[in-house]
């Protein structure tokens, strides 16, 4: 009998499993020669600014203010040169001026928020910054596609059931930046190996297979995940981890969640306490709710969780200049049916129902 959760971490897939024969329907034709594929997005961004510092001078490295809190301490810890521009991540067509804060001895990382942002800019080429875009949580998204960045970047174990894997490319060319350290990273190898373990407990599990997998399942992920904080390092991974991720990279998550959304946005009903992001022309991430009293958001989360529902918080370590910041992010890829989706609606709105007049 098979065991059921929505939200959660990924696990190991085999090519007979439903799963990986919906995700498979779909797939972009793009040339893999012109991705550089690393153990993580972290060990990614490490690469990308270590060899642009060894090109030129970098006077400041600007993150935006509410970002992923892992990536942020990775790079604060290898430079010192770190500052922070502030952005509210759900006004969705960022009108941020680049110019006014930034030039051309700086790095600007633009976030791709949830796969719903699009940045104007249009710089001056003789003050131009140099220009990183974030996909890790718009992998495959217009705007990841068609992007003008100088560089991009893309954490992918967030989009596909893979242990580890980072990549980054520059849009305007067809060639791979091969940015690698010829030395060994032990904590990337351990990393892979811990994680896919546990992603092999969880399988094991959610087919069925094994009813008391939690605390087994639970050591081997926060084991991979402190040898994921540990790596320091851009190496190449070996062949078989590169042949590994190269297998997912070209398909595409996005028509799954299309189509899981529309009908999770039809059916959801509308609530005092939170409010659904989203974006006309443009696929999200997942289900995205963002709520205004935190202890309302506890409380969903409480509920979301006793009824096998695990959605995220993205991030909790951000301070937002807004009434409405505590966010949640609900999976709804490749893994989950229509089924799952009424599921999902169904224990919303009766979250929302339950709470309804409790005052924000």
């Amino acid at each position: 009998m098979l065991n059921k959760e929505i939200g959660s971490s990924f696990y190991l897939l085999d090519d007979c499993d439903n799963e990986l024969i919906a995700l498979k329907q779909n797939k972009i034709p793009m040339s893999f020669d012109k991705f550089t594929i690393y153990h993580t997005g972290r060990n990614a961004y490490l690469a990308l600014l270590k060899e642009i510092s060894n090109k030129q001078k970098i006077n400041k490295i600007w993150l935006p203010s509410y970002f992923c809190h892992n990536v942020i301490n990775n790079i604060s810890n290898n430079f010192n040169n770190v500052d922070f521009y502030y952005i509210n991540p759900f006004r969705l067509n960022a009108k941020l001026n680049i110019e006014q804060f930034a030039n051309q001895e700086d790095v600007v990382i633009l976030n791709n928020f949830w796969g719903l942002t699009t940045y104007s800019y249009n710089l001056n080429p003789n003050d131009k910054p140099i220009i990183i875009e974030d996909h890790s949580h718009g992998w495959l998204s217009k705007q990841c596609i068609k992007s003008k960045a100088d560089y991009c970047i893309s954490s992918i174990r967030k989009t596909y059931p893979i242990p580890l894997g980072g990549i980054t490319w520059q849009p305007n060319s067809n060639f791979p930046l091969n940015f690698y350290e010829n030395t060994t990273d032990k904590f990337a190898i351990k990393a892979w190996e811990k994680l896919n373990e546990s992603m092999s407990q969880k399988r094991n599990f959610i087919k069925g297979n094994s009813e008391n997998f939690n605390k087994i399942y639970l050591s081997l992920l926060e084991e991979g995940e402190s040898f994921v904080s540990k790596s320091n390092s851009y190496t190449k991974p070996n062949d078989s981890i590169t042949n590994y991720i190269k297998h997912f990279i070209d398909l595409d998550p996005n028509i799954c969640k299309k189509n899981n959304l529309q009908y999770v946005y039809k059916h959801l009903k509308q609530s005092d306490h939170f409010k659904v992001i989203k974006r006309r022309g443009y696929i999200a991430f997942g289900l995205l709710l963002v709520f205004k009293d935190e202890n309302l958001f506890y409380s969903f989360k409480s509920y979301m969780i006793l009824n096998n529902i695990y959605p995220a918080n993205l991030w909790p370590q951000n301070d937002l200049k807004s009434n409405w910041k505590h966010l949640f992010n609900i999976h709804v890829d490749f893994r989950y049916s229509l089924d799952d989706m009424k599921f999902i609606v169904e224990t919303i709105n009766n979250w929302n129902q339950k709470n309804y007049g409790q005052s924000n």
